[in-house]
């Protein structure tokens, strides 16, 4: 017996922390992306490194009521591990940005929970789909917020479609 730790292939990894979780469910592919809800925006730059989706707002309805819940986890297969990618489909008007920040929030706390410690070691990006058109004009404070401190939180977005590497 060598001693070496069995490498654990990225799917397994990325799917054993979802169950983990208990409260949340692995779906393969990009099955968790509803219709209307960000389907047919997201992709993956290469869709068999696509590791398995998670629909977080529809998964923690009870266990979060009430709460600004975010949309989807999407696992992807890089080079160097897996790769988070948490995605929030949402109008992208000025009066959204607060929205936003919102369920940004519940979601670093949400992944500050036990239960989550697994996702939360996994490299994650945020990123928030326009839901319809962009119009967060430049001069608005909100603009501002968006490139400032939500940027350093890690928020990318808000873009029209999202294509995954």
């Amino acid at each position: 017996m060598t001693g070496r730790k069995k490498r654990v292939e990225p799917g397994e990894a990325f799917s054993g922390a979802v169950n983990a979780c208990g409260s949340l469910t692995y779906r393969r592919g990009l099955q968790a992306i509803k219709k209307r809800e960000g389907k047919g925006q997201i992709a993956g730059e290469d869709a068999s490194k696509i590791l398995g989706s998670i629909a977080i707002d529809d998964d923690c309805r009870d266990t979060h009521p009430g709460s600004s819940r975010w949309d989807y986890l999407v696992g992807y297969d890089r080079s160097n591990g897996v790769l988070a990618h948490y995605i929030e489909v949402h109008p992208a008007e000025t009066s959204n940005v607060a929205e936003v920040e919102k369920k940004l929030d519940w979601l670093d706390a949400f992944l500050q929970e036990d239960a989550r410690r697994g996702l939360a070691a996994f490299p994650r990006e945020y990123h928030w789909v326009a839901s319809g058109r962009i119009n967060i004009p430049q001069h608005t404070p909100q603009y501002k917020k968006l490139q400032t401190s939500l940027r350093k939180r890690g928020l990318k977005g808000p873009v029209k479609n999202l294509v995954l590497t």
